[in-house]
């Protein structure tokens, strides 16, 4: 089994689970699930550009120049689209087909 970076565009993948992060889109202190709707897979790398407005403390309380604020992920009939806002404040969208390949 592979497990791919959900980040847009990003191409890091890994055989084993410890890896890669599961990051919680909305974390469980500020009442977010603990579900797979709720959950994103991340490189470590990507895993620390992710910024969290009502975070307290932690990695993500920093805004970083090229920080995304993930607003969540839902499946399409191409595959899973995950929702942010960039480092502009633009809302944007990016769809991962099943065969991982980018096509938004």
């Amino acid at each position: 089994m592979f497990y791919y970076c959900q980040f847009p565009k990003c191409l890091y993948f890994a055989n084993i689970r410890s890896q890669i992060n599961y990051h919680h889109i909305k974390p469980v202190e500020i009442g977010g699930s603990d579900k797979d709707f709720n959950r994103i897979y991340l490189c470590p790398n990507h895993h620390s550009k992710i910024y969290i407005p009502e975070a307290k403390n932690g990695i993500h309380t920093i805004k970083g120049e090229d920080s995304i604020i993930l607003l969540g992920k839902f499946k399409s009939t191409d595959g899973i689209v995950v929702e942010y806002i960039d480092k502009y404040g633009n809302k944007k969208y990016f769809l991962e087909n099943k065969n991982g390949n980018s096509i938004l």
